[in-house]
């Protein structure tokens, strides 16, 4: 089969095809692939249902894909594969069949070496690449679902329009990909992970209101009267700006929303939140003299360096010790949360955003997340949030992870299995939970139709404990439509999101994994459009995984592919990591192009080399003068617009990774512009603003002055040199190509 212009169907072979329906072995001698002409449900052959509704719909299939399988279901039984080429050898014949006739180019057998969802995707994507269809056609209703739902992934990864067939009401395709409304998602999306300074640019009406929030994410608010003018006519009066302003709440904001993206830990900011939370502790708690002494002497050798000495992580480690015994304050447990030790010295190397990312980053330190949720229940940010009629989520997550599963009929016999199988996919919840900023809950909702009420509810009793959250969605059915509607509806009228932890909403879960079960098609092809319709609400990235057998026949659960995506996540996906390119948060940029489709994916390789190349040391091997001058004038020409810390960024790009700190001293010796963004670096929030100079007034630091740093230090580094704009260039390929993954 050559290449296709045209719409191509994509059918899986089950046992109708061969007259034997419902069949779970294909050991018949003689297959009857043609039927009766006249036959009736299930007796009638799929394919001439198939052919039938497209001749009703007036949808002429350009050609015809068979899926089958290559083992046979019992030792020595033919293959689904071989009734495929057969099939085949009868469709392109003189007399055809099931009333369908095509020519010998229009047909094609893909042979599947399993069942699974991935080994039909894996199978047919060379094929769809080669031919590239302008439209599939999947059926569903016979053979195995996971033929069918492998198709549909397979399409989608080829970037190739997927409409879904059920054989008995083959005149009425369903697509997936419904209407929606994208800049309403992508609104969501920019408020879960507080991309300010994108939504400044989206609202226009509202715009210096989140203008005020981008500042104070980035660490110093200013307002002139005649913004004050602008806030007081959207409603923000002196008093929620002076609250906004004061410096242990532009603090928190910025350390706790930097944590919840997945950036690095700013040391300073991490050291002034510690001291700043270790001596409120001290103050409120009645502590003992011992522990008094211990926190006393702690908080006064943070606040001064140890008088200058430095080697704080050495003193945490001694006060941990000191304090060994004392098993009841609060601020022992804080002291001696090694997760918080560990953070801190990596943090106090400033090279923790030189460090590789851990693949599986898991919990941020308990302390931390207890007081980012007291922060939060205090933050003038949420109600401000609220009264631009958006409610936020919580900065750092939720830490709940909710899994759908569709409820099949069941076999006598099989409930053990049931069991095992329902077991294993919390399991997988669980893991995927783990992985998360915070602990949070497993919730799981099983997909019921009227005919499986009953067992679905037996089933979630039995699975019930370990702190899991478990319903039933009742009255699942209809078709795919209907199915979507019904569960949404359902996620929606739980308990409704607050803007702060503990809400218990569905629409705060930071990931959702669809589990598709054999069963009803429309079901599974139902929840998995629901499952789409939700991510994008609740602005949190889409897993399918499907259930399958370990190599000893038990229940477990296969993969957990993100090829869902393509339905319109990547879009947000693209433009959210564009924002953070944009602002050089690059591993935000890296974990949202992760969360995205294979072929978002394919950015990463050069995400993670674009970092390397504006933090890491000399990877060119050209010289430091001249790599640091590429990355100042970078700095200097994205950070123009936005409200960044750009002198602290000038000074975290050059050093440790570029100069060691002995050279650093040198070269702010010899250059009086690098000495001044060093000093400027340092009065920045994000630098010593607060944890060295805990009384003294700070403020916003003046970007216009800082620009022409920047030129000036590229001068006193040799520059600047016709090639120093290297960066620069890299940098506006990079954002063209996010624009590439954009729909037009």
């Amino acid at each position: 089969m050559g290449p296709c212009a045209g719409t191509v169907l994509v059918h899986a072979i089950g046992g109708g095809d061969l007259g034997i329906p419902g069949a779970v072995h294909f050991s018949i001698a003689v297959p009857d692939y043609e039927g009766a002409s006249d036959a009736v449900g299930k007796e009638r052959r799929p394919l001439r249902k198939v052919f039938d509704g497209l001749a009703k719909a007036e949808i002429p299939p350009a050609g015809v894909v068979l899926l089958g399988t290559t083992t046979p279901s019992v030792p020595g039984g033919p293959t689904l594969a071989r009734c495929a080429a057969e099939i085949r050898e009868r469709l392109v014949s003189d007399s055809g069949l099931c009333g369908a006739r095509f020519d010998a180019s229009a047909v094609a057998v893909v042979e599947i070496d399993d069942r699974g969802l991935r080994a039909t995707n894996r199978a047919l994507a060379p094929w769809l690449l080669a031919r590239r269809p302008e439209e599939l056609l999947v059926t569903t209703g016979s053979g195995a679902l996971s033929l069918s739902m492998g198709a549909v992934c397979a399409g989608l990864e080829a970037g190739i329009p997927v409409r879904i067939l059920h054989i008995d009401r083959a005149s009425l395709p369903y697509s997936l990909d419904g209407p929606r409304d994208m800049e309403a998602h992508l609104d969501a999306w920019l408020v879960r992970h507080r991309f300010w300074d994108a939504l400044r640019e989206l609202d226009e009406e509202k715009a210096e209101v989140w203008r005020l929030l981008a500042e104070r994410q980035a660490g110093g608010v200013a307002v002139p009267k005649e913004r004050a003018v602008r806030l007081a006519a959207l409603g923000v009066d002196e008093g929620k700006v002076g609250k906004l302003r004061e410096r242990t709440e532009t603090m928190r904001a910025a350390l706790f929303e930097r944590l919840g993206r997945g950036e690095a830990a700013d040391y300073g900011l991490l050291r002034a939140w510690y001291v700043e939370t270790l001596d409120g502790l001290r103050k409120r708690e009645n502590l003992s003299p011992e522990t008094q002494t211990v926190v006393s002497r702690l908080v006064a050798e943070l606040r001064n360096r140890a008088g200058g000495v430095g080697n704080l992580s050495g003193r945490l480690q001694i006060a941990m010790h000191d304090l060994k015994c004392d098993i009841t304050s609060a601020c022992a447990a804080m002291v001696k949360d090694e997760k918080l030790t560990d953070l801190y010295r990596h943090a106090a190397s400033h090279r923790a955003h030189l460090t590789p990312e851990l693949q599986v980053p898991g919990h941020l330190p308990p302390t931390l997340v207890s007081a980012a949720d007291r922060w939060e229940k205090g933050d003038q940010g949420v109600n401000l949030i609220k009264r631009l009629g958006r409610t936020p989520w919580p900065a750092l997550g939720s830490g709940d992870v909710l899994g759908l599963l569709a409820v099949g009929m069941g076999r006598p016999g099989r409930e053990v299995d049931d069991l095992r199988a329902a077991k294993a996919v919390l399991g997988q919840l669980a893991l995927r939970r783990d992985r998360l900023l915070r602990q949070g809950v497993v919730r799981l909702r099983l997909l019921a139709s009227p005919e499986v009420g009953r067992r679905a509810h037996d089933l979630a009793r039995e699975i019930a404990g370990g702190g899991a959250d478990i319903k039933v969605i009742d009255g699942v059915e209809g078709d795919l439509y209907a199915v979507r509607d019904h569960v949404v509806e359902a996620l929606s009228s739980e308990a409704a999101p607050t803007g702060r932890t503990g809400s218990g909403s569905l629409r705060d879960v930071d990931e959702l994994v669809l589990v598709l079960n054999p069963g009803p098609p429309m079901t599974n092809y139902g929840m998995v459009a629901a499952g789409v319709d939700w991510s994008l609400r609740a602005a949190c990235p889409l897993w399918l995984t499907e259930l399958g057998r370990d190599s000893e026949g038990h229940p477990e659960l296969w993969h957990g592919d993100p090829v869902l995506a393509r339905l319109g996540l990547d879009s947000v996906l693209a433009r959210l990591a564009a924002g953070a390119v944009r602002r050089l948060d690059l591993r935000t940029a890296q974990r949202l192009v992760e969360r995205g489709s294979d072929a978002l994916r394919e950015l990463l390789p050069d995400l993670r080399r674009f970092e390397a190349d504006v933090f890491a040391r000399d990877e060119w091997g050209i010289g430091r003068e001249k790599v640091a001058r590429r990355r100042l004038m970078l700095i200097d020409e994205v950070c123009a617009d936005l409200p960044v810390p750009s002198a602290y960024l000038a000074v975290e790009s050059l050093r440790p990774g570029l100069f060691p700190w002995q050279k650093w001293r040198e070269k702010r010796a010899e250059s009086p512009a690098l000495d001044e963004l060093a000093v400027l670096a340092n009065k920045s929030l994000h630098g010593h603003a607060m944890d060295r100079r805990p009384d003294g007034k700070y403020r916003p630091l003046d970007v216009d002055k800082i620009r022409a740093l920047l030129h000036q230090a590229v001068c006193e580094l040799g520059g600047p040199r016709p090639d120093d704009d290297e960066l620069i260039t890299r940098y506006k390929s990079l954002m063209l190509v996010f624009g590439e993954k954009l729909p037009e």
